[in-house]
């Protein structure tokens, strides 16, 4: 499964779209415009309106339709401008199962708004590690299941990608891995046409970072996580070379 919440100035249908794609998208729409959402309802498996950030709509899914979510063994829950093609998202979910990784994402091009540098992309097969941004998370079954049994709807964005290691484990040196076989963009503020970020459309979102941490203190969870590598798997022609 592919999750995302979408506003009005997502590309979305013009990357992840494809006769190839081996995966359902499931949208919800969060802007105001009928036209724009029966546009997205045309071209995705499911469509529901939702006020809410990513996680705050997925949670709700999550909580309404245990039978969709029992049909799927990953889920790959996206920021709605993520710019990755089909092709790549068939190879992250075959990644992950291959290498039966609990969470994990795709490296991100250089030209990316990138908050962490272990997410660049890098000459590898994958590199594990204890921080999936929360931008881009793909999950297991069994590492949602852990997450959502340990997320408040409060929480928007910030802070969720460190909620998701604590809750499966903060010293799993092989469960986590950035897939820098596959990469996308992020695009930086600069390249979008909304001069305001569409997540400041979401109420609560300019005070997610103060949400976040006294959510953690209340759980017990780490505010901050050092991201840190454990090894990677290297290309075949890369070994070679060494």
């Amino acid at each position: 499964m592919v999750f995302t919440s979408a506003g009005d100035n997502t590309k979305f249908f013009n990357w992840w779209l494809s006769d190839s794609q081996d995966y359902d998208i499931y949208l919800y729409y969060y802007g105001n415009n009928d036209e724009t959402y029966n546009k997205y309802a045309s071209k995705v498996h499911y469509a529901k309106k939702g006020k809410g950030s990513k996680f705050q709509n997925f949670y709700k899914f999550y909580k309404e339709n245990p039978e969709i979510i029992q049909g799927y063994d990953y889920f790959f829950i996206v920021d709605d401008d993520i710019e990755i093609k089909a092709s790549d998202i068939n190879d992250l979910f075959k990644t992950a199962s291959k290498y039966d990784l609990q969470i994990c994402g795709p490296s991100f091009s250089r030209d990316s708004k990138v908050s962490w540098p272990h997410t660049l992309h890098r000459d590898r097969i994958l590199t594990y590690t204890n921080l999936v941004e929360v931008n881009v998370p793909l999950f297991s079954k069994e590492a949602l299941k852990e997450l959502m049994a340990v997320y408040d709807p409060v929480l928007i964005g910030w802070g969720i990608d460190f909620l998701a290691t604590w809750a499966n484990g903060l010293y799993m040196k092989k469960s986590y891995a950035i897939i820098h076989k596959v990469h996308c963009r992020n695009p930086k503020d600069s390249m979008k046409n909304d001069d305001k970020r569409e997540l400041y459309k979401i109420k609560g979102a300019d005070k997610r970072e103060e949400v976040w941490n006294k959510y953690a203190y209340s759980i017990g969870c780490p505010r901050r996580i050092h991201a840190l590598e454990y090894g990677s798997i290297r290309n075949r022609k890369t070994r070679k070379n060494k």
